[in-house]
Formats: C-alpha cells, sequence, structure tokens
C-alpha cells in the first residue's frame, strides 16, 4: 500500500509498505483524510521531543489525526461492519497499568501513540486501530472536518478541567486549531470569551469572542480562566499574570521551550494551573458534537492536498496561511 514518511529532516517521501493485517480484536480502516498540526511540523524538523527522546527514528511514519471507513474486522469484533465511518485516539491506552485501571485512561503509564511513536501514523492507505480506540461515526459521508474530532477531545478535556460558570470572563491565549475549537464550545456558554492572537482570525465566527487583541499589554482586567492553546514564548507568564486571585491556568499549548514564573506569586494569588493531556474518554462525545459546530469546522481548513503531494502539504502548513488546518487526502 501507499504511504507517506518522514524519511529525514524537512524530506518526505512516498513509499509502497506492507498493508497491515487484522488481529482478533482489531479493526482495519481505509483511511480517507489524515490532519497535519504543528507536532508534525516539528517531527519534519527534527526537533520534535518524540525524536530527541529516542521514541521515534527516521523514517517516521507521521499521521494522527484521522477519519476513514472500516475495510475489515477481527473475528471478535461484532459491533462494526464494513463501510462504517470511524476515527479514533492517538493514544493507544494499554489497560493494564494502574491509571488505566483506576478508570484515568487519559494517565496511562504505557502508552503508544499513533504516528508519533509504536504505532504506525494513518498516512497510508490502510491503519490498523485495537477496536477499544475507535469510535463510530456511522453510515454518513466522510469529510476533512471529522480529522478535528481528534484535537476536539483534548478541548472537551480542558473545559472540563475549566469547569466556567455563567459571568465567567475567559481568555483564549492563540487562535489555531486548539485554541479555535476551544472559542468554538466556549461560545456556547454564558460568559464573555476574549482570544489573544497575533496573526489574522478571520476564520472565527465574529460572534464567538467579544473582544481580540493582538499584544498581551493590551490586554486589561483579570480572567476567570485562561485557555493557553498556544505553546508560544512568554504564554504561560501572561496567563498567570492576568488571573484572578483564584483563577484557573489551563495549560493545553506544548511549549518548546523552558520558562519561569514566580511559584510565590501563584500560591499568594491560589491560582491552580492544570495541564491537559489528550482526551481519550471523549471521542464519542466529540462524534456527537460534530453536527452542531460544523461551521467552526470546516471554518478551519485551509486546505486538502491529496497524498502523493504531502511534502507540498507540509509546506503548506509551514508557510503563511489564513486557517489552522491541512489535510492531506488519501482517497
Amino acid at each position: 500500500m501507499r504511504a507517506a514518511m518522514i524519511d529525514a529532516p524537512r524530506s518526505v517521501s512516498i513509499v509502497t509498505i506492507d498493508r497491515p493485517n487484522c488481529g482478533p480484536d482489531d479493526v482495519v480502516v481505509k483511511v480517507a483524510y489524515v490532519g497535519l498540526c504543528g507536532t508534525d511540523l516539528e517531527l519534519l524538523h527534527g526537533t520534535s521531543s518524540y525524536l530527541t527522546d529516542g521514541l521515534t527514528s527516521f523514517p517516521h511514519h507521521f499521521g494522527h489525526e484521522w477519519v476513514g471507513t472500516v475495510e475489515q474486522t477481527g473475528p471478535n469484533i461484532h459491533d462494526l461492519s464494513a463501510g462504517d465511518v470511524v476515527t479514533g485516539s492517538t493514544m493507544i491506552f494499554c489497560q493494564a497499568c494502574s491509571a488505566c485501571g483506576a478508570g484515568r485512561r487519559n494517565q496511562c503509564s504505557d502508552l503508544r501513540e499513533v504516528g508519533l511513536y509504536e504505532h504506525p501514523g494513518a498516512a497510508a492507505e490502510f491503519l490498523r486501530m485495537p477496536r477499544r480506540t475507535v469510535v463510530s461515526l456511522g453510515r454518513v459521508t466522510v469529510e476533512p472536518e471529522h480529522v478535528l474530532i481528534e484535537p476536539l477531545v483534548t478541548v472537551l478535556e480542558a473545559l472540563d478541567a475549566a469547569s466556567v460558570s455563567p459571568g465567567d470572563r475567559v481568555l483564549v491565549v492563540g487562535a489555531g486549531t486548539i485554541g479555535s475549537l476551544s472559542i468554538a464550545m466556549l461560545s456556547r456558554y454564558p460568559i464573555t470569551v476574549d482570544v489573544l492572537e497575533p496573526r489574522s482570525i478571520e476564520h472565527l465566527d465574529s460572534g464567538t469572542v467579544t473582544h481580540s487583541f493582538t499584544d498581551a499589554t493590551h490586554l486589561t482586567g483579570q480572567y476567570d480562566v485562561v485557555v493557553e492553546a498556544s505553546g508560544g514564548a512568554g504564554a504561560l507568564g501572561t496567563a498567570v499574570g492576568v488571573l484572578r486571585p483564584g483563577g484557573k491556568c489551563i495549560l493545553v499549548g506544548v511549549a518548546a521551550h523552558t520558562e519561569s514564573i514566580d511559584p510565590g506569586a501563584v500560591a499568594l494569588a491560589g491560582i491552580s494551573i492544570i495541564g491537559v493531556r489528550h482526551g481519550v474518554d471523549h471521542y464519542r462525545r466529540a462524534a456527537e458534537l460534530f453536527p452542531l459546530i460544523r461551521p467552526a469546522l470546516t471554518a478551519l481548513i485551509d486546505s486538502v492536498v491529496p497524498l502523493t503531494e504531502a511534502q507540498s502539504a507540509f509546506d503548506r502548513l509551514e508557510g503563511h496561511r489564513t486557517r489552522p488546518k491541512v489535510v492531506i487526502s488519501v482517497e
């Protein structure tokens, strides 16, 4: 089967690899679309912690945001059939560690991650997945927007941690995919939502944010919750600095650098900083929300590029875009 591989820093090739076999508890998916994000870009640059920590190496088979149709099921699978549209978790939880045993699958200590380490990516014609990590979308038309279910589950985990109340002031730092999805969901609450983003935010519905800022020095007042979705330099310090006493910083953006904050100020203000790893328990919920926020999802997609032009998809992701998401079409 055809697959796209990052074979060296800044180099993507189309190769032929073996089609995956279907185990008794597995599902083989005919992949339709694969989303690219900043994590894939770090892999392309050779700067990803997955590479520097030795979890993966080149050639790397990428692709962790995906959607497709069931091609084959193992003999132990009776609730899916060929043609069902499915997506699935990036994190393949082990079901054997203490965290999984306690129902905290999001904190599994023995993970494999699709397209990141120890499990092949979805940038291929077929993908094998354990049934426990797959969610059915039913007999629907497969769409590029379905790849956004994967980042949406992380946003749902973040919003559960934020636990906003009516009347809260919330600041979202960053209007990339995660930040934009956060705004799309938060706009459904009776709260004030502001955004801090230096780039264009024309992909956001004008009615979803109250105020938009391009520079942190222009922020006014205090916030009950800050969702840090940028991973940008100084973003954590900015978030902590604008919180009211007792406020929450929900840390979703993954920074590629260290940052210093004043722990005394955090303690004396009673501020909570909550890291969000993923949202493995929210895939079904995200699938159910899909039709409700479909226009917001469509607005995030910059371009859809065929698998054979995967290198140009990465070039587009790295270049100037007015919308955050680049999608690869495998069909």
